[in-house]
């Protein structure tokens, strides 16, 4: 299987996904909807410093697009790897071996998408406030990718967990996502909610 996703067109990455094939599946779908949430983040942010408007927030805003870069990276690199780790596990069962050290790769992998999803909508806050507000729809749509990526990779991690036999470390796992939920899901509302507002419509 050829995992190299990101070497050929979007369009093709669609094909593929849509295709009777089990990856690219949902887990390499989230970590491109988290992408997203990232680049768009990062457009807003490459309109913002420089402008004289938003000088007071220069570095602040720029210590910003420099996490946020990394988590860019990052993410971007989670679309063929979740993929990669799937086939792994597939293998592993097929040849009536545990798949359980690959299963917990995939929900660590998960784990750090719900983290940086986590961050991203913490960078929308702020930049709801010191952003450009000519777009603030897209700072809006970028927390809304986030907080939608965030769920995609809890419902990974839950299906992973399932077939994990530690049962302390299942109750662990879920006891961190619950409460990374609640504080994402209350933060994104209160985003939402100000980027409506902001547009003055």
């Amino acid at each position: 299987m050829d995992f190299n996703f990101l070497e050929n067109s979007l369009k093709n990455y669609i094909e593929i996904l849509s295709s009777k094939t089990p990856a690219p599946g949902g887990g390499s779908a989230t970590a491109l909807c988290a992408s997203l949430s990232s680049s768009l983040l990062n457009m807003v942010l490459n309109y913002t410093i420089g402008k004289k408007q938003y000088s007071d927030f220069e570095e602040e805003l720029k210590k910003i697009k420099e996490k946020n870069e990394e988590i860019l990276k990052e993410c971007i690199n989670l679309i063929e790897e979740d993929s990669k780790i799937y086939y792994k596990i597939d293998k592993a069962m097929k040849e009536k071996l545990s798949p359980e050290e690959y299963l917990k790769l995939s929900i660590n992998l998960h784990f750090k998408i719900c983290q940086y999803m986590s961050k991203i909508v913490d960078f929308c806050d702020i930049l709801t406030e010191k952003g450009n507000i000519n777009l603030i729809s897209d700072t809006g749509i970028s927390n809304i990718l986030a907080f939608s990526s965030f769920i995609s990779a809890k419902m990974n991690i839950l299906i992973n967990l399932k077939y994990i036999g530690d049962e302390n470390l299942k109750k662990e796992i879920k006891g961190k996502i619950e409460e990374m939920e609640k504080v994402i899901k209350e933060k994104s509302e209160f985003v939402n909610k100000k980027v409506i507002e902001k547009m003055g419509v």
